[in-house]
């Protein structure tokens, strides 16, 4: 299946509802940022940056919970479960290639939000506090998903997705450290 065809099967059209919503969001957003940056609190690049993660932030929520269809309630609360299945696998047959590669994309997922985050704030942000940023968003993911029936609550997920915002907010407290050296 190539890149065009998972994106179509995995993002399907949003409902008139969910537009209007994330149009509103989108509005709301802008107001606060214009009226952030007349009052120098903001510079044009943190407000690009907060723009970037606002409209990434809200198609990671589309993606995963808005444009699925409800089904049943599904939860699972086995912690690592996903790479005990993977490793179990690798002696069948078949290995579970799919499910570790879903297990790299939840990695990759929050991956951009945490580097976008601290060029909001325009400086570094400490890792323990972007572990529980990333915590807080994959878990509402994850409990919006539970609550709308709209996928699997997975602690491995959440798992996943705070470690991919660890890493993105690592990465860029890397290269911000080196602009202040250089």
């Amino acid at each position: 299946m190539d890149i065009y065809q998972t994106v179509i099967s995995h993002y399907p059209h949003w409902s008139k509802i969910e537009l209007i919503a994330v149009v509103i969001v989108m509005i709301i957003s802008f107001i606060i940022l214009e009226r952030f940056y007349k009052k120098d609190k903001i510079n044009k690049i943190q407000m690009f940056f907060c723009v970037l993660f606002i409209i990434y932030l809200l198609h990671v929520y589309g993606s995963t919970v808005f444009s699925r269809l409800p089904s049943k309630r599904i939860c699972k609360l086995e912690v690592f479960w996903s790479w005990k299945e993977i490793l179990n696998s690798m002696n069948m047959t078949y290995p579970k290639y799919e499910l570790f590669l879903e297990n790299i994309l939840n990695v990759i997922m929050l991956l951009p939000l945490g580097i976008f985050l601290p060029l909001v704030y325009g400086k570094k942000i400490d890792w323990k506090v972007g572990l529980l940023i990333g915590f807080c968003i994959s878990f509402s993911i994850e409990l919006m998903q539970l609550v709308l029936c709209r996928g699997m609550f997975d602690v491995d997920d959440i798992i996943h997705n705070s470690l991919g915002f660890l890493i993105g907010i690592v990465i860029i407290n890397k290269v911000l450290l080196m602009n202040k050296i250089s």
